[in-house]
């Protein structure tokens, strides 16, 4: 036989021998030093292709022999890894139908073939691990023996790999067994290679190999990740089509009639010329034209900084010259005071706006005048020109707010709160900080535009650029966020975190109540014995009780664990439910026979991890404008099962939409988007897998809706908890285990019916989310 083409895929090498074949024969692939390669072969067009893994190690040699019993050597060649990246590019060139024939044909392949595929890929949150969640998929009739990782040497390395369900799929009328696995692999400049194989010797290896270029692939298109909208490449593409978009408008197809005035406040301190053009340029060509911009020059002494002032023509434009530095709060403030709009804006001296802000503002005060602060996304333009790293924000969110000044730009305010509040000048650093949190305890009115309107200049000196070239500003936003917790009469101590300018609050309790926790169950014993034994061993919070709700468990084991652990723990209650399985109905029946003021539905397949979970989720549940509280939930792999859940806008009919769990299958320490998987906010929605809830909430909302037997039952409490004007809020420091199967599989026949009726329920029930979307989490965000 005869080498015809060698081609490199996807973490693969492919190549096709032409010759006479016989009926029996047998592949080997051996490195220099001996370790077996796997691989896989089959027939296209009378060649035998055989497929490798890309390991870029040691020289290899490929052979084909005429029997298993290798008497007949066919072919034998030994290939270096340099050698066969050029002969793949030759074969491209010159032999490109071929090429593309032999390319990925492997995966074509089901019968007697096992397939190795990724679903996740992402480095952990310290860059050291590769995350890796997959499926192998081999044939019905088989039983997976075992997945293997090699390096780029064909050495076995001593990884093991969790696996999750195992479920029976189609493929195209042949049915396949699917077993879900993770597996973190240390990072490094090698290649590895995840082999799979099945107890039955007849069965093709399957494998998936992860060269740096795979790597980087993969990483891409399997990314777990939110708000991809906001990676470099879609953003910049997203840019230029809205430069493209500007570039064409004409401004008379605005209505622009609105009375609304704006005044647009701008503290000047030694502004360089370039940045100063460009800000007043994009306050100029606002395609709304009603407003006036106050500029306030701090600097007296800068020759050409006051000269450029003199010229500018615009009778909308107002400089007040200042005889010394006041601070930036001193000097915004008299900007303040100048201003004669209805609204005051505050915009920073070297920032740009887009020529729409203005123009979307005053659209949202015409529709609902009570609106007393408008917000907008935001970007970065840097020194190259660039627009980079949007910030697509959460609709007004408290607790957020809390943690962090997610709003910054671009703030405008009712004039009479800005005259009022004012800037203090003890903040400084985060006197915008200080005056938001002052400002949301007077009103909450208060709206988010949510499109990129702001543009955050990236320059040597600017926070933007790094938060610690200010580092005064953290503890400032600290103390004006502790002064804020007092004056609201809240129990809770302001830290500061390895973040700058992202805050930590440590609630204290008011009360110690009774806390009842329901936790459904069937059969299970070993599951139910780990959650109830890590609550009582490890929960700090001791005014607790258990309810079980017993729901047609058959095994004799049950029962009997049922009686011990009633026996062991005094805090611990079994009661029957008799009807079908119905979630909400169980639960609700499980409620009628507790006591507690506060309310915890907890599954029985979690486990606690820290033992402040529930004081902390308590600390959040007590106060009055808070209804329900979720926990962040790990897979046992520790990668986020659970950090709140939100609703996806269908763009049109045809589209299912939410809901989701947000950052599924992130590190358990990755921050996320803007840091939103590790710190505590308020969402739309958290998985009743944790929930707490106050009883006097639960009991106006007559409980769970019976309507929804097993999904969505969670998402609609939380929904009619919101209807009250309730918040729900995602706590980040209440870490438990979820044992829920990091890879589901998909529902089929009778089960997939009722999750398509109970979702029918769910739109019908909450249609303004379909349509409108999640408040808490922004149309760019699952783009």
């Amino acid at each position: 036989m005869k080498l015809v083409a060698a081609v490199r895929g996807c973490g693969t090498v492919y190549f096709a021998l032409d010759g006479e074949l016989p009926a029996s024969y047998a592949v080997d692939v051996v490195s220099k030093s001996g370790n077996l390669i796997p691989y896989s072969s089959h027939l296209i067009d009378s060649l035998l292709v055989i497929a490798i893994p890309l390991l870029e190690g040691e020289d290899f040699n490929l052979s084909v022999f005429s029997s298993n019993q290798k008497l007949n050597r066919l072919f034998s060649k030994n290939f270096g890894w340099d050698e066969i990246k050029w002969i793949s590019r030759f074969n491209y060139r010159f032999k490109s139908s071929l090429s593309y024939l032999i390319r990925d044909s492997d995966r074509q392949v089901y019968s007697n073939q096992i397939h190795v595929r990724p679903t996740i890929l992402l480095k952990s949150a310290d860059g050291s691990e590769l995350i890796c969640k997959g499926v192998i998929c081999y044939p019905n009739s088989e039983i997976l023996a075992r997945l293997d990782v090699i390096d780029s040497d064909g050495r076995t390395l001593a990884y093991k790999p969790d696996f999750g369900r195992t479920n029976t799929i189609d493929m195209g009328g042949l049915k396949r067994k699917e077993t879900s696995f993770s597996l973190r692999l240390s990072v490094g400049p090698k290649s590895y290679c995840l082999v799979a194989n099945v107890e039955s010797k007849s069965v093709q290896t399957g494998f998936l190999c992860f060269d740096p270029a795979s790597v980087e692939f993969y990483s891409d298109v399997c990314s777990p990740h939110f708000y991809k909208a906001s990676s470099p490449g879609l953003y910049s593409e997203f840019c230029a089509k809205r430069h493209d978009y500007l570039a064409m408008l004409d401004s008379c197809d605005f209505d622009t009639s609105c009375s609304l005035k704006f005044s647009i406040v701008v503290p000047l301190y030694k502004t360089p010329l370039k940045f100063l053009h460009d800000m007043i340029d994009s306050v100029l060509n606002q395609i709304y034209p009603n407003w006036e911009l106050i500029l306030i020059n701090s600097t007296p002494d800068c020759v050409e900084l006051c000269s450029a002032l003199d010229q500018l023509k615009d009778e909308r434009i107002k400089v007040v010259t200042l005889d010394s530095n006041k601070g930036i709060s001193g000097n915004t403030n008299f900007g303040v005071a100048e201003a004669k709009g209805d609204y005051v804006v505050f915009f920073d001296h070297d920032d740009t706006l887009d020529p729409f802000a203005l123009y979307r503002y005053a659209e949202r005060i015409q529709d609902c005048p009570d609106t007393d602060a408008l917000y907008c996304d935001e970007d970065f333009l840097n020194e190259a020109g660039e627009y980079v790293a949007p910030h697509f924000k959460s609709d007004f969110n408290l607790d957020l707010l809390r943690v962090h000044n997610y709003i910054t730009h671009l703030l405008c305010v009712r004039a009479s709160f800005a005259k009022e509040l004012m800037l203090r000048k003890e903040f400084d650093g985060a006197q915008d900080y200080d005056f938001l949190l002052r400002l949301v305890e007077r009103t909450q009115n208060i709206y988010h535009v949510p499109e990129v309107l702001y543009h955050w200049r990236i320059s040597d000196t600017s926070t933007a650029k790094s938060a610690g070239n200010k580092n005064y500003a953290d503890d400032a936003g600290r103390r004006a966020l502790q002064e804020h917790l007092d004056r609201c009469g809240l129990n809770g101590t302001a830290e500061l975190t390895d973040s700058a300018c992202f805050y930590h609050i440590a609630y204290a309790l008011n009360e110690e109540p009774l806390v009842s926790i329901v936790i459904p169950n069937k059969d299970s014993v070993e599951v139910l014995r780990r959650c109830i034994d890590s609550i009582e061993e490890k929960t700090d919070y001791r005014n607790f009780e258990i309810l079980v709700v017993e729901n047609n468990s058959t095994e004799d084991t049950t029962f009997e664990y049922y009686r011990t652990v009633s026996e062991q723990y005094e805090n611990v209650r079994i009661a029957t439910w008799d009807g079908p399985f119905n979630y909400s109905a169980i639960n609700n029946y499980g409620v009628g026979l507790t006591s507690g003021k506060y309310l915890l539905f907890l599954n029985n397949d979690t486990e606690v991890i820290e033992s402040g979970w529930l004081s902390s989720m308590l600390s959040f549940c007590q106060r009055d404008d808070v209804g329900a509280v979720g926990a962040k939930l790990l897979y046992p792999d520790d990668t986020v099962q659970h950090a709140g859940v939100m609703m996806i806008c269908c763009r049109n009919e045809g589209e299912m939409g939410g809901p989701i769990h947000v950052f599924n299958n992130l590190d358990r320490d990755d921050p996320g988007y803007m840091r939103r998987a590790v710190i505590s906010q308020d969402l739309s929605a958290v998985t009743a897998a944790c929930m707490m809830t106050k009883r006097s909430v639960f009991e106006v909302l007559n409980g769970f809706n019976e309507d929804f037997e097993v999904a969505f039952n969670d998402v609609d409490f939380c929904l009619r908890v919101r209807s009250l004007n309730k918040l729900v809020v995602f706590d980040a420091d209440a870490l438990l285990y979820h044992y829920e199967s990091f890879s589901r599989g998909y529902e089929t026949g009778e089960k997939k019916v009722r999750f398509m009726r109970e979702q029918g329920k769910l739109r019908t029930a909450w249609a303004e989310y379909y349509v409108n979307g999640d408040p808490y989490h922004g149309p760019m965000s699952t783009l």
